[in-house]
């Protein structure tokens, strides 16, 4: 005899209840997430924040300025990288900063008469190069600063001026032509024939026709030069008197910022304040001759602005972007950080100079951005929106799974919602009984 076949029941699932669905798959996205987002926030939040907190960084900003910038392959700290969850690696640059207090804050007043004059050096981004391959050098012609085969064209910036040069070296033609891959340094060319430029030389920018006449207020900051005829000058915290144009000469300082407006000059972080006698001035001068009048030649008044060696905290600091030296943002914060505080001086342009933190008791680190407020607001936000998210998602699942039941039928319901008793026992209306064995059909069941 043949084996006898089962038939085999298609299995249907009924629709279910889009609420209840809805519900655990939310929760369960929502833990999922606010579980990862704790982990992560834990590197990204919570332990820099608590570093911050416990640093002993004064929030009230000094000042910094760069000394000098060093590219290493390998080194142990950086100023700046673009990812804090893996250790630093590779190429990186270090940068080191003088640390000093706060200069004076000045106004000019009843200024008429202003100038101001921007003196550009070289954009290394913006500027012409010549990478000495394939004779793309055979036609250099000027002022060029070379670094591995690689030439810029720094001669409508600079006027370089030299007594002592090498032997000539030709980067073109067939005979005598040499590998122009390894030129490094400054070099005078012509049609592609250079002179590598030997120590002494001075290269100064190509700043001129700065009006000088009838100024007896002289500004610099970084690149710029303000020029005005002023009244007077006070000090903006003490409100005295440092300066009067009764003296009948010429104020001198270097400040950080200045904001001019119709008849008044306000000057952020001063040092270095001076005077210079009227006759020193002529008409015209340059960018390279004031900068000398105003270190080697005027005559220091502490009370216009105090020196900058009185203010100093540390000669050479290491400078960081934060406490943790990174950044997670992935939008290369890193270059920008790296182009505007980087700037050495090494170019002939001028130094960069910010504000800056540091701790007393660490004097050796400072970092460029340090806000206890706005840490302690993000680590606020940061707790409590992922933690109330995980405890109610959990909260919610730990309830579905005690209220929430699958009848005979594969469909979830509440329970308490209905009688349990009675849907579990709908498949199995007109059933014989215990009792009823034999005929009756028994009371009808009605379905909910």
């Amino acid at each position: 005899m043949g084996k006898k076949k089962v038939p085999v029941e298609d299995l249907v699932v009924p629709p279910q209840d889009t609420r209840i669905c809805g519900t655990i798959c939310i929760c369960q996205m929502t833990l999922v997430l606010s579980s990862v987002a704790l982990v992560y926030l834990t590197v990204a939040i919570y332990m820099p924040s608590t570093r911050a907190f416990k640093s002993g960084i004064d929030p009230t900003p000094v000042m910094c300025t760069t000394t000098r910038a060093v590219n290493k392959d390998n080194c142990e700290w950086g100023s700046c990288g673009e990812w804090c969850l893996s250790k630093t690696s590779g190429a990186c640059i270090q940068i080191y900063v003088n640390l000093r207090s706060n200069g004076s804050n000045l106004i000019f007043q009843n200024c008429t008469n202003s100038a101001n004059k921007t003196c550009y050096g070289i954009d290394q981004d913006r500027a012409d190069k010549a990478r000495c391959i394939n004779d793309e050098c055979k036609n250099l012609t000027g002022t060029f600063n070379c670094t591995a085969g690689q030439c810029l064209n720094i001669t409508d910036a600079f006027e370089c001026i030299f007594h002592n040069s090498d032997a000539p070296v030709k980067c073109s033609g067939r005979r005598g032509k040499i590998n122009c891959m390894d030129i490094s340094g400054l070099y005078s060319c012509s049609r592609g024939t250079c002179r590598k430029i030997r120590t002494p030389y001075n290269c100064d920018r190509r700043c001129v026709d700065i009006p000088t006449r009838n100024k007896n207020v002289v500004v610099l900051s970084g690149d710029k030069v303000y020029l005005s005829q002023c009244q007077n000058a006070i000090n903006a915290e003490t409100l005295e008197e440092v300066w009067n144009e009764s003296s009948d000469n010429v104020a001198m300082t270097s400040c950080y910022f200045i904001r001019h407006t119709s008849d008044q000059v306000d000057a952020v972080d001063c040092i270095n304040g001076s005077t210079l006698e009227t006759n020193m001035l002529s008409d015209l001068t340059n960018f390279t001759y004031l900068s000398h009048l105003h270190v080697s030649v005027a005559t220091p008044v502490p009370e216009i602005a105090p020196p900058d060696v009185d203010l100093t905290i540390s000669n050479e600091s290491k400078l960081m972007i934060n406490l943790e030296g990174c950044v997670n943002t992935l939008m290369d914060e890193c270059k920008e950080f790296l182009k505007d505080f980087g700037r050495d001086g090494s170019d002939h342009n001028a130094r960069a100079r910010f504000p800056c933190f540091y701790s007393p008791g660490k004097k050796d680190v400072v970092v460029a951005r340090f806000d206890l407020e706005v840490t302690y607001r993000q680590f606020v936000f940061a707790s409590v929106v992922p933690s109330v998210l995980f405890v109610v998602s959990c909260s919610i699942l730990i309830m579905c799974q005690t209220t929430v039941y699958v009848g005979d039928d594969a469909k979830m319901r509440f329970k308490g919602c209905v009688d349990t008793e009675t849907v579990l026992n709908k498949n199995n209306v007109g059933a014989p009984t215990n009792g009823d064995m034999g005929g009756g059909g028994g009371d009808e069941v009605m379905a909910l």
